[in-house]
């Protein structure tokens, strides 16, 4: 038990009072073990890393649970050895007798040997309630939550410790950690300011604030918060990069390339910079500089999924579509091993994403396509459907059921061949249609018979049977991008021919994304939207007897541009701002029915949304739709 003042000196702690804490520790030597483990605890908690130090290593430790958590704080502090500090703290926790503030250290040490899988096991364990008011327990229970992408519990948890303490600076960063993954910019960057008034010199808070600037389209605000960085600091490289990326918004290509390029000179080099370098270089089809930073950073580019794609988007922007497609199975490669799909996996799994996946295995096994361990997939997912109660159902069994359901959900059932030789665009008059495109207002062009035969029906095919379904959406519908599976040979082959077809439309603009779409017959399809591009060309494979209704179901699309200054999250999101924008622009709508092999060439950052889809039920009939962006116009989320 605390005495009396270490008592106090912990409520102090706690709240937030570490002056206060200071006076009460230089006045009261510690009289028990648990008095020096608080001792330490506060120095530590209170940014005095050296004296928490001190009194690890020399107080005369007595319980063998507080000489071996001491011992491992000491031993991550002072020498950074974070495996022997996680097996003193292993020992310690063997021990009988331990308090939160040990549990919070060995929850910490798990993390920092990379095992926040253990460490969320053992809150599941041992912490399903944790203490009320233990602010570093619950501080580092957050972190943990927020490491396994549980953006709800690491919210819950950090506002927690804000109710003791509405300045701490752990908590406030992890909320801003949170609604930056959530898209809540906004509230992400107050947190982060709220974070820097609460410790000026710490550069995390100042990272925080130009990520959500950057990805608020606030370039100088970015550029402003990296010169508050006081002369006597040297900036974190994460700091750099967003200093590049600032620039690079503001179109200064020679400055963003000086901030990128200081950045990957640390070692090691952030990862964000050498993609940010790579895109930079690849938008300016700079092939000599992307072969010279492959050639100094090729381990970590060859390891990272977004660099391996904006490797594939660049080769494609010179036509070597072998070379692009190597990348895109290389960033596939590593998506499938990188334990995305089961993080990308929602849960409780909604009852459209298992139909989705049930479905597509059943028609596999019907085609004679499946293996052993697809079939014993299919098996787990019909066993859960069949006590379907409709589309607001949810699934979460505990235990090894759990295991199989998430495995039969993200594992690589089939793929089929995803060469692709032959014409890809069918035959139009593209010169006419850039013609038209070029004059309309608003800039929106209708393309009937976009593919050839043969990339359609291999198109089609590869939807239907590829096992790469892994974004889901609220209003049912699932997606899949180039570097998450698919880069088909003859999606690949007609980005290319687009650009030979149509060069004053899009041959200056490089690709940016390419992704397909498949909808629930039972939900609608995407609400109003505008795209991060200039150019979007968006069209559909399904059969058009699948369609029940001909006279829609394809895309309506507003005659007013979403406004240059909006974010991510007001054109992508804010359904009420876009309703209320389109009312009093007075906007007029443009429907364009659904129709197999339409194509939709338009400016894309006219607003749009999904037309109403009525088509027949069955896996083959559900609405696929194809997107290709072309050339950066606006931030994106």
């Amino acid at each position: 038990m605390l005495s009396a003042p270490y008592a106090t000196i912990k409520r102090l702690r706690c709240d937030g009072k570490t002056a206060a804490a200071y006076a009460e520790l230089r006045s009261a030597p510690p009289r028990s073990d648990h008095d020096a483990f608080e001792a330490a605890v506060c120095l530590f908690v209170c940014g005095d890393a050296a004296s928490a130090v001190n009194v690890c290593s020399t107080y005369a430790w007595k319980a063998p649970w507080a000489r071996h958590l001491a011992q491992g704080l000491a031993l991550m502090l002072r020498d950074g050895d974070a495996a022997q500090a996680l097996a003193a703290a292993r020992r310690g926790m063997a021990e009988p007798l331990t308090n939160p503030d040990a549990q919070a250290i060995f929850l910490m040490l798990l993390q920092a040997n990379d095992l926040s899988a253990e460490a969320d096991a053992y809150i599941q364990c041992h912490l399903r309630e944790p203490p009320a008011g233990e602010t570093f327990l619950l501080n580092v229970m957050a972190e943990v939550a927020a490491a396994l992408y549980d953006w709800r519990q690491a919210y819950r948890l950090a506002s927690a410790v804000l109710a003791a303490n509405p300045d701490d600076f752990r908590a406030l960063i992890t909320l801003s950690t949170v609604n930056q993954n959530l898209k809540n910019t906004h509230e992400a960057l107050g947190n982060a300011l709220r974070a820097h008034l609460a410790n000026p010199q710490a550069q995390q808070a100042l990272l925080h604030m130009m990520r959500c600037q950057n990805a608020l389209g606030d370039y100088l605000g970015a550029l402003g918060s990296f010169d508050t960085i006081g002369e006597q600091q040297t900036p974190a490289p994460q700091l750099l990069t967003e200093r590049g990326l600032a620039y690079a918004g503001l179109d200064l290509r020679g400055a963003a390339l000086t901030a990128f390029t200081a950045a990957v000179a640390t070692a090691p080099a952030p990862i964000e910079a050498l993609r940010a370098l790579l895109d930079l270089h690849a938008n300016a089809r700079d092939l000599q500089a992307i072969a010279a930073l492959e050639q100094t950073h090729g381990a970590a580019i060859g390891a990272d999924i977004e660099c391996q794609s904006v490797l594939g988007i660049a080769r494609l922007a010179q036509g070597e579509l072998d070379a692009a497609a190597a990348h895109f199975e290389n960033a596939y490669t590593l998506a499938r091993h990188s334990g995305r799909p089961l993080a990308q996996l929602p849960w409780p799994l909604p009852e459209p994403l298992l139909r989705h996946d049930c479905e597509q295995l059943q028609l596999l096994e019907k085609r004679g396509k499946l293996d052993a361990a697809g079939r014993e997939a299919l098996g787990v997912l019909r066993r859960h459907l069949a006590g379907s109660t409709g589309i607001e159902q949810r699934f979460a069994p505990a235990g090894a059921e759990a295991t199989r359901l998430q495995r039969a959900m993200t594992d690589l059932h089939y793929r089929p061949e995803t060469r692709f030789s032959g014409r890809a665009l069918g035959d139009n008059d593209f010169h006419d249609i850039e013609n038209r495109y070029l004059a309309a207002t608003p800039p929106v062009v209708v393309i009937d018979n976009l593919l050839s035969r043969d990339a359609l029906a291999a198109l089609r095919q590869y939807c239907e049977e590829a096992t790469i379904w892994r974004l889901h959406y609220p209003r049912g519908y699932v997606g899949a991008t180039l570097p998450y599976g698919f880069a088909n040979g003859a999606l690949l082959a007609l980005t290319h021919e687009l650009k030979q077809a149509m060069p004053r439309v899009i041959s200056d603009h490089a690709l940016l994304q390419a992704w397909a779409f498949k909808y629930d017959q039972r939900m609608q399809g995407i609400h109003l939207h505008a795209d991060f591009a200039k150019v979007n060309i968006n069209f559909w494979i399904t059969p058009d007897a699948a369609c029940a209704d001909p006279t829609c179901g394809g895309l309506v699309l507003y005659d007013v541009p979403a406004p240059a200054s909006w974010t991510f999250a007001d054109y992508n999101s804010n359904q009420a701002k876009m309703t209320a924008f389109l009312k009093v622009s007075n906007a007029q709508s443009v429907r364009v029915p659904y129709r197999e092999n339409r194509c939709v060439l338009f400016d894309s950052s006219l607003i749009h949304v999904t037309d109403q889809i009525h088509f027949k039920p069955g896996y083959e009939n559900r609405r696929v739709n194809v997107t290709l962006l072309y050339g950066r116009a606006r931030t994106q989320g």
